[in-house]
């Protein structure tokens, strides 16, 4: 660009002109990011503190230094790809902002980055509503707030990920209300602009919105519709349909890929398709409340749709707006009432959400229905003098029909509070003057509108997320430089590939702070066979994790485990302010088995010697493993039998459960180890006291259907911290090491019952675990990354012809070579990669190929190639009125 052009479009940017485009901008950013000014720039909560900010911290670390982690990495679970994470969480250009940031203030730069697309939001909203109807800038701005501050953006704000299709919607509505003007070329273009941008920024919200967009376009159609433009509007239709299909096949390298992972993961969970109702219709009305929010409603609640008094009762008289054709209207209407019945409808819940039910966050495309609301508002507002007699009495009756629904239905509206009541009735009487004696008398209607928009969006914005609890900053920030340090050193004194895991967790997607490779995930794209490998070994999981809770000595050097990180209380020099938080200890008597490798201020790194490398000889005659369902010790012991060739390989003594003592307790007559209070006031407890007879490990089974909301754990005095996820048995490491020690375990209920029916303690022959496991070390076998997707091993002989098995989750994408020459791989237990070597020398050389991406990209690039020269011919056949020929 020449200094001139430069020049001029600097003076239009900071002219007096584009002074509402900066506010359409600032004022949500600036509204959003001083709320979280004021409690301390504390932002991480619920699945932003315990998710997103840990895939952030590892995009942070790795695009510029180690970009092909991006596609695929050890720190994801066991090991998986990550180019559906990649489209699903980290693909917005907005991410770029984190760079500029320091790990240790990631927090801060997520604020940062929020706040800015929050602001986005509002300028694409300007800028489109402005360009649509003839409005003052008050008004749109008025809009452009209620629209970047609605219901769905204060709910949802923590899925920063999801926030891209909302200031991109704007712009695809406008790309199809050009289609229906004579400018197809300057459509069509953008049009594919804009559609691959939302395909590319988040898919599965982007979806939404092209569903929304086709929705969109048919209405148009039928507006638009006449016998003598019959012609026109098809060549509309077929522009639209051209550009979807061209912008989809521009990011097959990013869909594909995605889908395919869909497919071997969150697809195969499946949801049951009925005709019924999510909750009672009449209840969304409790969500057109101030401040209609709560941690239940992020949970388990309503779609959030509020968008301001003001402008819901201008969208709702819009539909008896006689200023405006009929058929237009009935289109809209139609269109509106699609969008509500969406939100309950449970078909609909379910072609809206990909055929899955939403696990948290509800109505997560109640985000279209706000900005339709709006843009009908703004048709209505935008005709010529005020509104009639007839909309006046619809809003005066709609107003006061909501307000009455809100005060006679407290109990069913239980995420409201009366403040919120009392606030959404005034607001209700503010809109009814606007609508009855400023728009269309008032000169500075427009302002008055803005005010309210402002007043009202800021409110329900502050008592909205006060509902909410937030994680201190400086907790995850010393957690990520304690943890980041411990593990870097390690990496640093062990080039060998291996697994590390801790005694503590901030998160189930800790390895990707802490930068180094463990076993744990949290990810709505996960492996479905490895998910559910992992639950048979007892791992304590759900639908879209698995924690290092519930391991063993066996399944610590089964899955390579080699360093485990614990605290160190012990260092001195470290404050009460510097030191971390251990949240979520996980206490395991049984590390007592590995020895102290190297202590930092807080944390010390022990080592397992008995971990066996990803990849290791086995005596296993077949790949099939057969589990028993909900038994992790007997799965462990089958595990090792397979992998070993034995037949059967009893590893788990059963004991008999110890005398109990019970505290204000009774056990039932048909049940001895189900309890109830005998007075429901006071605390009551049941206490085992068991002594081992040997060194080895000893866990306590919890049967399945164990909640722990009903009765918590100690043992010696240490409380053990759980937490409930899907129904299953648990093993709970007890002692190690502590022969001829009293043990002391007490259930201490929290409810008026308790059920321990099918307890038992198991014993551990730690000698006979261990030499099984040491015949899987032979041959010694010392792997290393020599990139980001090669891994190399050391040179090893083989006595007899061996069939290799890994920790490394089967993929096609994995090529195997022994000595340069390819090996045919298959899968190991349903989940794992493994392949035959015959006796003789090797060495190895895996390298993951992600061809399904490689394909995809090619044919994005032949797409683009293709869609460039088609552009270019139809420029020259159309040039621009200057007679140019524009590429």
């Amino acid at each position: 660009m020449c200094p001139q052009k430069l020049k001029n479009r600097c003076s239009k940017i900071f002219s007096l002109s584009a002074l509402p485009y900066w506010f359409s901008f600032l004022l949500p950013a600036l509204v959003f990011f001083a709320y979280f000014a004021s409690k301390g720039y504390n932002v991480l909560t619920v699945d932003l503190g315990q998710q997103y900010v840990d895939l952030l911290a590892f995009y942070q670390k790795n695009l510029l230094t180690h970009p092909l982690r991006l596609i695929y990495t050890f720190a994801s679970g066991l090991g998986n790809s990550m180019l559906g994470t990649d489209a699903y969480y980290l693909l917005s250009p907005f991410n770029l902002l984190l760079l500029l940031f320091p790990q240790k203030q990631l927090p801060l730069a997520i604020l940062v980055l929020i706040s800015v697309k929050i602001g986005a939001i509002g300028l694409a909203s300007y800028e489109v509503w402005q360009t649509k109807y003839p409005l003052r800038s008050a008004t749109a701005l008025a809009a452009s707030l209620a629209y970047a501050l609605c219901g769905f953006v204060v709910a949802n704000n923590l899925n920063l990920m999801w926030l891209d299709t909302l200031y991109l919607l704007p712009f695809l509505i406008q790309e199809i209300d050009r289609l229906f003007v004579k400018h197809p070329l300057a459509g069509k273009s953008h049009l594919v602009l804009v559609t691959f941008l939302i395909w590319f920024t988040n898919f599965y919200t982007g979806y939404m919105a092209l569903l929304f967009g086709a929705l969109y376009l048919f209405s148009r159609m039928v507006i638009n519709w006449s016998k003598t433009d019959a012609k026109f509007i098809w060549r509309a239709f077929g522009r639209y349909l051209s550009a979807s299909i061209i912008a989809s096949f521009l990011c097959l390298f990013v869909l594909l890929p995605t889908l395919a992972e869909l497919l071997q993961g969150k697809a195969d969970s499946d949801a049951v398709w009925s005709f019924s109702w999510q909750f009672a219709p009449l209840k969304i009305l409790g969500k057109l409340a101030v401040g209609s929010y709560s941690f239940g409603e992020m949970e388990d609640g309503m779609p959030n749709l509020f968008i301001g008094s003001g402008f819901l009762l201008v969208a709702l008289i819009y539909f008896f707006d006689q200023r405006i054709k009929l058929k237009e209207r009935l289109a809209n209407f139609a269109l509106f009432f699609f969008l509500v019945l969406s939100l309950d409808f449970t078909p609909l819940v379910l072609i809206w959400h990909m055929g899955q039910f939403p696990v948290w966050y509800p109505g997560r495309f109640s985000f279209i229905l706000a900005f339709f609301a709006l843009d009908l508002a703004l048709a209505t507002i935008s005709q010529p003098v005020t509104f009639s007699l007839l909309q006046k009495i619809l809003a005066s009756l709609f107003a006061a029909g909501l307000a009455i629904y809100l005060i006679l239905n407290p109990n069913h509206l239980n995420f409201l509070s009366q403040d919120d009541v009392l606030a959404s009735c005034l607001f209700l009487l503010t809109a009814l003057l606007y609508i009855f004696f400023i728009h269309g008398f008032h000169k500075y209607g427009a302002y008055y509108l803005c005010l309210l928009a402002m007043a009202e969006m800021s409110l329900n914005l502050v008592w909205s997320l006060n509902a909410l609890s937030y994680q201190n900053n400086q907790d995850y920030s010393k957690f990520a430089v304690n943890v980041s340090e411990a593990a870097s050193w390690q990496q640093k004194h062990d080039p060998t590939l291996y697994r590390l895991e801790k005694s503590f967790s901030r998160s189930d997607d800790d390895p990707f702070t802490g930068g180094y490779y463990g076993i744990t995930t949290f990810n709505s794209i996960s492996n479905r066979a490895v998910s559910s490998f992992m639950a048979s070994l007892g791992y304590v999981h759900n639908s879209n994790s698995y924690t290092n809770q519930g391991g063993t000595l066996i399944t610590d050097s089964l899955l390579g485990i080699k360093y485990y990180l614990q605290p160190n209380y012990s260092a001195d020099g470290v404050s009460a302010k510097a030191r971390m938080a251990y949240d979520n200890l996980i206490h395991r008597a049984d590390l007592f088995n590995y020895y102290p490798s190297k202590q930092f201020k807080q944390v010390s790194i022990l080592k397992n010697q008995a971990a066996l490398p990803l990849i290791f000889a086995t005596d296993a005659k077949t790949t099939a493993v057969k589990f028993v369902n909900d038994d992790p010790a007997a799965n462990q012991e089958i595990l090792l039998a397979k992998l070993t060739g034995q037949k059967r390989l009893k590893l788990f003594d059963d004991l008999n459960l110890p005398a109990y003592k019970l505290s204000n307790l009774k056990a039932k007559s048909d049940n001895a180890l189900a309890f109830s209070k005998v007075n429901p006031a006071k605390p009551a407890s049941i206490t085992f006291y068991f002594t081992p007879d040997s060194n080895d490990s000893y866990y306590f089974e919890l049967p399945s259907g164990f909640d722990f909301k009903k009765g918590s754990l100690t043992v010696n005095d240490i409380f053990y911290d759980f937490e409930s996820r899907d129904d299953q048995t648990r093993l709970v490491n007890i002692a190690s090491g502590q022969k001829g020690n009293e043990i002391k375990i007490v259930f201490t209920l929290q409810k008026n019952s308790l059920d321990l029916f099918g307890a038992r303690i198991l014993h551990l022959q730690n000698q006979q675990a261990s030499q099984a496991l040491a015949k899987l070390r032979q041959p010694k076998l010392k792997l290393f990354q020599a990139g980001s997707l090669c891994i190399k091993s050391s040179a090893f002989t083989l006595a007899k012809s061996k069939r290799l098995a890994s920790t490394i989750p089967y993929s096609a994408n994995w090529l195997v070579y022994d000595q340069g020459q390819r090996v045919k791989t298959g899968k190991y237990a349903n989940a794992f990669l493994t392949w035959k070597l015959a006796k003789g020398k090797h060495q190895l050389t895996l390298i993951y190929v992600p061809w399904l991406f490689l394909f995809s990209s090619l044919l994005s690039l032949i797409t683009l190639l293709l869609y460039k020269i088609w552009s270019r011919l139809s420029a020259i056949r159309h040039p621009d009125q200057n007679g140019n020929y524009p590429i």
